[in-house]
């Protein structure tokens, strides 16, 4: 082995001899560094588009569940104001003419299941399940919906869209 010299001798701070097959190995060391750096670097990367692709995976699933949670808390206000109420959640049952006072209760009832329906909507709107109770529901008071006292402006698209169709149908027969 030669040796060789990197910088004179006579230089401010001294000679550094090395060998040429220390200057051959340098060169194969400093390849595979930048080879493992990059390797290191594109790993990070990966590994931070990983966490990132969990992270939102979990912040979507709490979001559904929250959802299905909201709508849950509104539906059981709503069956509690049901089952306090039980001539007005099933109005088909009771063949009798209602006084003012009991038909103001009952226009204030359908209205409060509708704001029901209308957050059921809002939080879970492609729950089959949800959907279809709103529907059941909406059908059982399908006359109340196609009377005046119905103004469907107040209500989201959705709501309204639902409303027309069940009455379009008149799957229990209530409607009118």
């Amino acid at each position: 082995m030669m040796p060789r010299t990197r910088r004179p001798c006579g230089a401010p701070g001294g000679c550094i001899v090395t060998f040429e097959s220390e200057s051959q190995n340098s060169g194969w060391l400093v390849r595979k560094a930048t080879q493992i750096s990059s390797f290191s670097d594109l790993s990070r990367i990966l590994l931070t588009l990983a966490a990132g692709f969990i992270a939102f995976w979990q912040v979507n699933a709490q979001w559904q569940v929250e959802n299905e949670r909201a709508a849950r808390l509104a539906f059981r206000e709503f069956l509690t104001v049901s089952m306090n109420n039980p001539a007005y959640s099933r109005p088909d049952l009771l063949e009798r003419q209602y006084t003012p006072l009991e038909y103001e209760q009952y226009f204030w009832y359908v209205n409060f299941m509708s704001q029901t329906f209308e957050e059921v909507f809002a939080y879970v709107p492609e729950v089959d399940a949800w959907v279809d109770l709103a529907e059941t529901q909406i059908a059982l008071h399908c006359a109340f919906f196609d009377s005046d006292e119905y103004v469907p402006e107040l209500y989201s698209r959705r709501f309204q869209d639902t409303v027309a169709r069940i009455i379009a149908d008149n799957p229990m027969g209530a409607c009118r």
